[in-house]
């Protein structure tokens, strides 16, 4: 018995310190500067989202024709909340976002969503659940959408229009290889 009560503590202590810890690297992520992407990155792209939008799988496939971000975050190029201080001018930057409801369900269906809150900078998704939750939800995603939208050298790109706009993309992304709408990732 009593170690079932020391195991149950100790489960407690940890999704207690996980929680504080997550909140306040969240309040950082929200207050910090943009992050600063310099030359000796060695990418010569950047695809970045708000999460849920088939970010993984268009990295993973622009991976064949540029130097682009890690597709798993490695790098936290993937969920930058604001705009980067760019040293490279020669930098691209495809931007994916969609609709609040379907970013908010994809992240929830995966249990990412707390995760994805915290690398967004959203402290307020964090303590809430629920109406209120979704409220700062679409304040916070509504920022990071305007903090990339109108900037040079970046594709701005609706979830549901990634299929229809592959050959935008290319022209955007000067490749010259005509596999690539042929060989485009299928929308699931």
């Amino acid at each position: 018995m009593k170690k079932n009560l020391f195991s149950l503590s100790a489960m407690y202590l940890r999704f207690l310190l996980r929680f504080v810890k997550n909140f306040f690297v969240s309040i950082y992520n929200n207050f910090s500067k943009p992050k600063k992407f310099s030359k000796e990155n060695n990418l010569n792209l950047l695809v970045i989202s708000t999460g849920g939008v088939a970010t993984t799988t268009l990295i993973s496939y622009l991976k064949l024709y540029k130097k682009v971000n890690d597709e798993n975050d490695i790098d936290g190029y993937k969920h930058l909340s604001k705009f980067p201080k760019l040293e490279s001018v020669d930098l691209k930057i495809v931007y994916i976002y969609g609709t609040y409801q379907k970013i908010y369900n994809s992240l929830k269906r995966r249990n990412i969503f707390q995760t994805q809150m915290v690398k967004l900078g959203c402290p307020l998704c964090y303590i809430f659940w629920g109406t209120i939750e979704k409220f700062f939800f679409k304040f916070c995603i509504k920022k990071q959408i305007n903090s990339f939208k109108n900037k040079k050298n970046v594709y701005v790109l609706h979830f549901d229009n990634i299929w229809e706009s592959k050959e935008e993309l290319k022209n955007f992304l000067e490749i010259d290889n005509y596999d690539f709408v042929k060989n485009f990732p299928k929308k699931k």
